[in-house]
């Protein structure tokens, strides 16, 4: 098996063996944000010399709900048996939103890269990040990154490659965003997918749909064609439950209701 598929079944085999998942697929209406988003993308590349793409609109967008959801930036340490008697563990709030990103790198693996402080960058300096991240991966030397890795795992010891992509580009984030939205167009969701620890939560981003919805027009009922967003929000339901991630939808549900606030971050 390949290094990289021997890292992910490691890690969601982990997941899934100690995790109580929770699935909520939320459907937004995302109508308004993405007509903002396509009036102000060619103006926000000549302003800022990178592409504002929507994964990167939806990581800031997410990363703004998180922060009235602290149990979902969070890490968990509980015991692995079950003991009625021992209530022992911990759960740590993290302060920085940092996103481990599935990436599909030019060698065809998949590896989560971490896009560090998503919560407190603005939009330029995601992009920025993103474009930086695409660059060393597609400078790197992979088979010497997974021998620096396994370095970095049994000791101290870190060589970092300049132009690379170097271990600490791989360290775990404290929540994962993936979207199967950028690189698969045709209708579906996500139904769950994979905690892993000892993040709290993980979120799938599926592609935008045109859906029929009714909307209210000068105080009437109609049905309209919408773009939908289904976002699949999963939690270890042993650290929070569905009263924690509310926050969460709510602030979403303001963005999306008033997408002109998006033009200052």
């Amino acid at each position: 098996m390949e290094m990289h598929r021997r890292l992910i079944a490691y890690s969601t085999a982990n997941g899934w063996s100690s995790i109580p998942h929770v699935g909520y697929t939320y459907e937004p209406d995302v109508t308004g944000l993405m007509e903002v988003y396509e009036a102000m993308r060619d103006g926000f590349l000549k302003e800022h010399g990178h592409r504002l793409t929507v994964n990167i609109l939806m990581l800031k967008v997410l990363a703004e709900g998180i922060k009235v959801a602290p149990r979902m930036n969070a890490s968990i340490d509980l015991p692995r048996d079950i003991d009625p008697t021992n209530y022992d563990g911990t759960l740590t709030m993290h302060e920085s939103i940092n996103v481990a990103a599935p990436w599909h790198l030019p060698n065809g693996a998949t590896l989560s890269l971490n896009m560090y402080d998503c919560g407190n960058k603005s939009l330029a300096e995601l992009s920025a990040m993103a474009d930086d991240l695409q660059a060393r991966a597609e400078a790197t030397d992979f088979e010497n990154l997974y021998e620096r890795m396994i370095q970095a795992t049994l000791s101290s010891q870190v060589v970092d490659v300049s132009g690379q992509l170097n271990p600490k580009d791989m360290l775990n984030g404290t929540i994962t965003v993936s979207n199967i939205g950028s690189i698969c167009k045709a209708p579906g969701q996500f139904n769950l997918i994979d905690v892993i620890a000892p993040q709290t939560t993980a979120i799938g981003i599926s592609a935008i749909q045109r859906q029929p919805r009714v909307c209210i027009i000068d105080g009437e009922e109609k049905i309209l064609p919408r773009s939908v967003m289904p976002i699949c929000i999963a939690f270890d339901h042993r650290a929070m439950g569905f009263y924690d991630i509310v926050p969460f939808i709510d602030r979403l549900e303001e963005v999306f209701a008033a997408p002109e606030v998006i033009r200052s971050w």
